[in-house]
């Protein structure tokens, strides 16, 4: 854990440093130290670089945190916040909130993912929580917003290239109150989790035995959805759809570390937000001075890696 907070504020003030602009590492090393520098590297590197650079570690975390929630609720390690649907609905609300000015992403993608979990809490009531069922829920979701997210793209006319940048996910539109809206999230979000730690590796005997062990499934279940679909919709609100880190950085933890709910929990953070900091690197500078979508990097990694689960599964179970 120390070597990947080290590799990590290593990472930051290279990221830090490192961008287009006007604004080298000698002007960032002036700036901490007090130093004076020009008006317009101040402002690429505290308005510009520095809330993109927060935000991405705050999604990262965010999702890493939302996948181990997840992978723990369905007792799979092939589990990932998109599996509730939650991702998608949200997706769908702020592509229709570009279509209506003035509105804005955050509000409309928030609302629709609230819409929507109502639903699933009531399905999930009515069918006494079902892991099965409420997967199957979120894949028909899944599909019926796709479906529609498609539409709105067929009928974006010149707005096409930017709804397509910003629903393959990335950083380039963060603004402080961004950072504010994922900060206070985050903070709320992972708190309920550390502290429903106990209860969640209980999830990993089966609801009986959990049920057996005094776990109260019916209070449970809900507010991990809930808490869930918080942060994956709000990183979906402020950065588009950035897929696979919710699904592969809790099991990377998990190899690693192993141990309890509450060990990997903060590894997850660590590890997603270290992991988009660096696709967020990439994405400046890779194609400089064009920008790659993050999400694009992302599943490019993901990708191998969910086949390697797979296998791996696979000659688990031989």
């Amino acid at each position: 854990m120390k070597l990947l907070v080290s590799a990590f504020v290593v990472l930051f003030l290279l990221s830090w440093g490192i961008g287009a602009g006007n604004a080298s590492w000698a002007d960032l090393l002036r700036l901490v130290s007090g130093g004076e520098v020009s008006d317009s590297a101040r402002t690429i590197l505290l308005e510009l670089r520095l809330p993109r650079l927060l935000a991405a570690f705050l999604a990262g975390g965010m999702l890493g945190a939302a996948g181990c929630a997840t992978q723990n609720l369905f007792r799979n390690d092939l589990a990932s916040p998109h599996v509730l649907g939650v991702v998608n609905t949200a997706a769908l609300g702020a592509v229709i909130g570009l279509f209506l000015p003035g509105i804005g992403l955050t509000v409309p993608a928030m609302v629709f993912a609230a819409l929507f979990l109502g639903i699933l809490l009531l399905i999930g009531r009515r069918r006494s929580w079902d892991g099965a069922t409420l997967i199957l829920a979120g894949i028909a979701v899944n599909a019926f917003t796709s479906a529609l997210t498609s539409g709105a793209l067929y009928l974006a006319d010149e707005r096409l290239s930017a709804l397509v940048f910003w629903l393959l996910g990335g950083f380039w539109r963060i603004t402080w109150s961004d950072v504010i809206l994922l900060a206070a999230v985050g903070l709320a979000g992972c708190g309920i989790l550390f502290r429903l730690a106990p209860e969640l590796d209980m999830l990993l005997l089966g609801d009986r035995s959990a049920e057996l062990a005094g776990v109260r499934m019916k209070r449970l279940k809900p507010l991990l959805m809930l808490t869930v679909a918080a942060l994956s919709a709000s990183v979906v609100s402020c950065c588009g759809v950035i897929g696979f880190v919710g699904l592969a950085v809790p099991h990377m933890v998990r190899m690693l570390c192993g141990g309890t709910f509450r060990r990997v929990l903060p590894g997850s953070i660590l590890a997603g937000g270290f992991l988009l900091v660096l696709a967020d690197l990439a994405a400046r500078t890779v194609a400089a001075p064009q920008e790659i979508p993050v999400g694009i990097l992302t599943s490019l990694a993901g990708g191998p890696f969910f086949f390697y689960l797979l296998l791996r599964r696979r000659a688990s179970h031989d």
